[in-house]
């Protein structure tokens, strides 16, 4: 899988979800796109991502 621009390898085929708790990343300030879809907030425990997956994952951050 490639996430973010980065080969990553894991054991099993996961979902949005787990990949977001694997990298520590708060589900409510992202946007996942699988190959090149946009997943909707609620498909995160659903969506099922392969070794194939390039995976882009937007982080919003406050700041002024």
């Amino acid at each position: 899988m490639i996430v973010n621009g980065e080969k990553m390898s894991f054991e099993y085929d996961m979902t949005v979800e787990e990949l977001l708790n694997k990298l520590k990343l708060n589900s409510s300030k992202v946007v996942v796109e699988v190959d090149m879809d946009i997943i909707p907030k609620q498909q995160y425990s659903i969506k099922k991502m392969s070794s194939n997956s390039k995976v882009e994952i937007i982080q919003f951050v406050g700041g002024g």
